[in-house]
């Protein structure tokens, strides 16, 4: 049976190059140790119900750690994944804020990125709970998105703090997908939002970004995934 091994990825601020938040990544580890990637648990998140339950398990993990090495001392945020069909459980509210309180953390401590790993229709539904979240205190931000996603505009009309450009959209050089960060960019602006780009590997990517208003990044530039004491090096190191 596989098991769920977790790492941590920091999200960069992007004006003076410091951490900002750290996202939580689940892996799956099979018998023979063997890692499988992301779409290992995106497969296993099918329906609102074992979505629900693998997601309470990934946060509870992380939380614990995320206490255990102090990181909340260090001025980091933690940024976790929250399905978009795993809102539609209607214990996930309850069940988020045991876990929470169990920690010890404030709400604002912790960011969900909200993605749509399988097709969600019920976005009045899913709106609601992301309201409920917001009004907790807790960050939200709108994981993932490229010009093609469904629902786009509905998305971005809720009570988000934060959108992330998908890896896809960040490295390509299309005109149309380097028009989509510029307008998602003035967007965010002018909403007051947070826009992350994922994907950033390198000095001249990071830079491009910064000019066309892009405020944080997260990459293999800054740093790869790591485990929890990893990260704890890496900001006693100052790295950024």
């Amino acid at each position: 049976m596989a098991s769920i091994r977790i790492f941590y990825q920091p999200i960069i601020r992007l004006a003076d190059l410091r951490p900002d938040y750290a996202e939580v990544l689940a892996r799956t580890t099979g018998a023979d140790g063997t890692m499988g990637g992301a779409e290992t648990v995106v497969e296993a998140m099918t329906g609102a119900e074992r979505s629900m339950r693998l997601t309470a398990c990934i946060m509870q993990r992380a939380l614990d750690e995320y206490t255990e090495h102090g990181f909340a001392a260090q001025n980091l945020r933690i940024a976790i994944n929250l399905p978009l069909d795993a809102m539609l459980h209607p214990d996930l509210v309850t069940c988020i804020e045991l876990i929470r309180a169990s920690s010890g953390l404030p709400t604002s401590n912790i960011r969900f990125e909200l993605t749509e790993r399988h097709p969600v229709h019920d976005l009045k539904a899913a709106c609601a709970v992301i309201t409920t979240l917001r009004a907790a205190g807790y960050g939200l931000a709108l994981d993932d998105i490229t010009p093609d996603m469904p629902y786009l505009p509905a998305l971005l009309d809720m009570p988000i703090r934060a959108i992330k450009l998908d890896r896809s959209v960040v490295i390509s050089d299309h005109p149309a997908d380097q028009e989509f960060i510029r307008a998602m960019a003035a967007q965010a602006a002018a909403k007051g939002q947070d826009i992350i780009a994922e994907g950033i590997e390198t000095p001249t990517l990071r830079d491009s970004l910064r000019a066309r208003g892009v405020t944080h990044g997260q990459g293999y530039l800054f740093s790869h995934p790591l485990p929890a004491a990893g990260l704890g090096q890496y900001l006693a190191a100052g790295r950024a």
